[in-house]
């Protein structure tokens, strides 16, 4: 029976770790998509839906998040003036 080698490797490891809740994933995604899309979260006329969502897949559980913004132009100040 041939020999088995094992080398081993030490390293200083620091893990970071959190557990977020759906509000908290909410306004995470909010956040980074209203930043992509250069638009103030809580400007006047503009309204954010996020919809997360879970499916089984062919290998395992999918998960989505489903990020509407809208921006009402109407309601925002100075719309209209010339």
């Amino acid at each position: 029976m041939s020999e088995i080698t094992i080398h081993t490797k030490r390293t200083d490891t620091t893990t970071h770790r959190t557990v977020l809740n759906a509000d908290e994933i909410k306004r995470i995604v909010t956040q980074r998509v209203c930043e992509a899309a250069d638009v103030e979260p809580k400007q006047a006329g503009v309204s954010v839906g996020v919809q997360l969502s879970s499916r089984m897949g062919n290998y395992g559980s999918e998960y989505e998040a489903i990020v509407t913004v809208t921006v009402d132009h109407a309601q925002q100040s100075g719309a209209g003036e010339a």
